[in-house]
Parts: C-alpha cells; structure tokens; sequence
C-alpha cells in the first residue's frame, strides 16, 4: 500500500508540475485551501475517488493515470505549447492485463459506491 501512496502522489505532484501548475492553482480550482491541497496530494489514500477525478480532469488527464493504472501507457504530450498538442501512446499490456487493470478499476468504483450508499443510508 505505502508504494501505491508514493506511486500516486508522484504522479499527481510530477503531471502537476510537468504542467507549471502550483498547489495554489490547484487548491483555487477544487475550492479548498492549499494546506488541503497539499494534503490530499502527500496522503492520496485519504482522497475520494470523485475528488481524485476532480483532480485528473484540472490536470487533464484520465483518472486511471491518476491511480498509476496505466503506468505503462506512455503519454507524451506534457509541456506542450499552443494549439492540439500531438499524443503517442505504447501499450504494452495483453488483453488479460487490460482484463485484469479494468477489474481493479470496477473494484475501486465499487468500494466508493458501497462507501457512499452506507452515508446516505445514515
């Protein structure tokens, strides 16, 4: 689990930084204080996975890269400047692998769903 937090939080600071966003951008966006911010971003296994969705869309990324699913689909278009910038994606996973990564997707959205239903039911 302690590899999971470091592996999210590198990529979540590194996208960020790659992108010259600062916590404080990042707090204003989100509507929270960058103490917050820089909280969610050190302990990422505290976050929601709506707010780590959040998180991905002002990054501009897919939640899956967020979560370091998708380690080994390279995307290069960071640091680009002006208009469409150019994506190349190597995908190195089988279909077993993509099978596998989705199932631990689902499970994670099912965990939030279970998770949300238990506040409602309170």
């Amino acid at each position: 689990m302690e590899k999971r937090k470091k592996d999210i939080s590198t990529l979540i600071r590194t996208i960020r930084e790659e992108k010259k966003f600062t916590q404080l951008y990042m707090a204003k966006k989100l509507n929270v204080t960058q103490q917050a911010y820089s909280s969610m971003e050190i302990n990422p296994e505290s976050v929601t996975l709506k707010r780590l969705r959040d998180i991905a869309e002002i990054l501009g990324v897919e939640l899956i890269t967020i979560l370091g699913i998708d380690t080994d689909l390279v995307q290069q278009n960071f640091g680009q400047k002006g208009g469409n910038a150019a994506t190349q994606m190597v995908n190195n996973y089988t279909t077993q692998e993509h099978d596998e990564l989705y199932e631990r997707l689902i499970s994670k959205l099912k965990e939030e769903v279970f998770f949300l239903r238990n506040l409602l039911d309170k």
